[in-house]
């Protein structure tokens, strides 16, 4: 079983949302059953880490970055072997510029 690690950008990421969602567009169930989609897809995680693909980066990476949606969302996230954790790294709109975002 593998730890589920967030880092801070992408849980201030997450938190943004959820807020934005329930605030600025007034559908604070819409909040909420996103932030249960990210929790459940998340957590499938510490069992099988390797279940979504490489993200397929332009230039070379220090790590292997994958990537899976939920909702509108992209989650990207680094598995740490040696560690047995999985670093959920950037939580992104479908619409965002994902490249400039995952310099890490």
């Amino acid at each position: 079983m593998y730890e589920i690690v967030y880092l801070p950008t992408a849980k201030n990421q997450l938190t943004n949302a959820a807020i934005y969602i329930a605030t600025e567009l007034s559908a604070p169930d819409a909040a909420m059953n996103l932030l249960n989609a990210v929790d459940e897809e998340i957590s499938q995680l510490g069992m099988h880490p390797y279940r979504h693909p490489v993200y397929p980066a332009m230039y070379a990476m220090k790590h292997e970055i994958r990537f899976f949606p939920v909702k509108n969302y992209l989650i990207f996230y680094v598995v740490k072997e040696e560690q047995k954790t999985v670093e959920i790294w950037r939580f992104l709109h479908q619409r965002q510029n994902v490249g400039l975002h995952l310099q890490h």
